[in-house]
């Protein structure tokens, strides 16, 4: 789903004019496509980054047919409040300064209905994290669906331990299980940053912790975050770390719980289970030693890392009253 405009300006417009107005607005210039019904096209995108205002951000294209100049905006389905408006206020300011008509999905001459509600920054960035994982996490399930090595699977490897160095299915499978513990740190950190950002315990959390002087350099220059640079400074890469971190950070918070809880009625729980695959992970990582890793393993994982990470986010979601949201479906693994 989306939400678009096309907005076709008066006669005497030029491009050049219109192009430094939208810059003006905050967009940036992407580069350059070509389309056979269009012609050229000049690409732009605006996107704030700032107390986790955009989900998606705003799309715009500009180009000359026929000889009228139309500027077209798009936001996918996945949007935030703060994109709405960015996009209703890019229609409106055009149409003020250049004059002519435009038409949205609402209709001729109606600007976008807001669906969303503003919310707070701190849901707006765990949104964010959440997503992101669910992005990453479909883009390895993807990846995994599609190889095809000519070569035998791991199940159909039978007296010949030997081969297994050299079979692509394993080695492609101890290269899917880092990403995968990969994207499975990268959520908590993003997720925790998002937190501390608005967390009334930032001073006192910020003594327990000494930041490294190469990132006190990057927070400096605005490379990154404060909070992005502590964050580097604690340990996400085991599930007991992760959970002592968010308990510092709010008591309410009990991942470990979620985690250990019974589920489906099976007899290792989702907290064992993902340490397994963290220590899996360091034994790849830190001494070049394969494991005879099947697909069906690695799509096992890849499952316990989607029930783990959506629960945990519902847990969240919970103890802080936001609305829970899932824009994302991963498939099956």
């Amino acid at each position: 789903m989306s939400y678009c405009s096309v907005s076709k300006l008066a006669a005497e417009t030029r491009v050049k004019d219109v192009s430094e107005f939208i810059e003006l607005l905050g967009y940036q210039y992407e580069g350059r496509i070509h389309s056979n019904q269009a012609g050229e096209l000049l690409c732009y995108r605006w996107f704030e980054d700032r107390n986790y205002h955009s989900w998606s951000g705003v799309e715009l294209s500009l180009h000359r047919r026929n000889g009228s100049v139309y500027v077209e905006t798009r936001t996918a389905g996945a949007i935030s409040y703060f994109d709405f408006k960015q996009q209703n206020k890019t229609i409106k300011l055009i149409k003020k300064h250049f004059g002519g008509s435009f038409e949205t999905d609402e209709g001729k001459g109606r600007y976008l209905s807001i669906h969303e509600s503003r919310i707070p920054p701190e849901a707006s960035g765990c949104h964010l994290a959440f997503n992101r994982f669910g992005s990453n996490l479909i883009a390895s399930r993807v990846y995994i669906s599609s190889r095809n090595f000519k070569f035998q699977r791991p199940h159909e490897l039978k007296g010949f331990p030997e081969m297994a160095r050299i079979n692509p299915w394993i080695i492609s499978n101890n290269l899917c299980l880092p990403f995968l513990v990969s994207i499975f740190e990268d959520y908590w950190k993003t997720t925790y940053v998002a937190l501390l950002k608005c967390s009334e315990k930032k001073e006192r959390i910020f003594k327990s912790v000494k930041i490294s002087a190469e990132k006190l350099a990057l927070a400096s220059t605005g490379s990154i975050s404060l909070e992005e640079a502590f964050a580097e400074s604690l340990s996400f890469q085991n599930v007991l770390s992760i959970c002592k971190n968010f308990s510092e950070l709010d008591p309410k918070i009990k991942i470990d719980a979620v985690l250990r809880k019974p589920y489906r009625r099976r007899k290792i729980s989702l907290f064992d289970s993902l340490e397994e695959m963290i220590k899996l992970r360091h034994r790849i990582i830190h001494s070049a030693d394969f494991a005879i890793l099947t697909d069906e393993y690695i799509k096992g994982l890849s499952h316990n890392l989607e029930v783990a990470v959506v629960k945990c986010y519902q847990h969240l979601t919970e103890i802080y009253g936001w609305r829970y949201e899932k824009w994302w479906h991963a498939g099956e693994p």
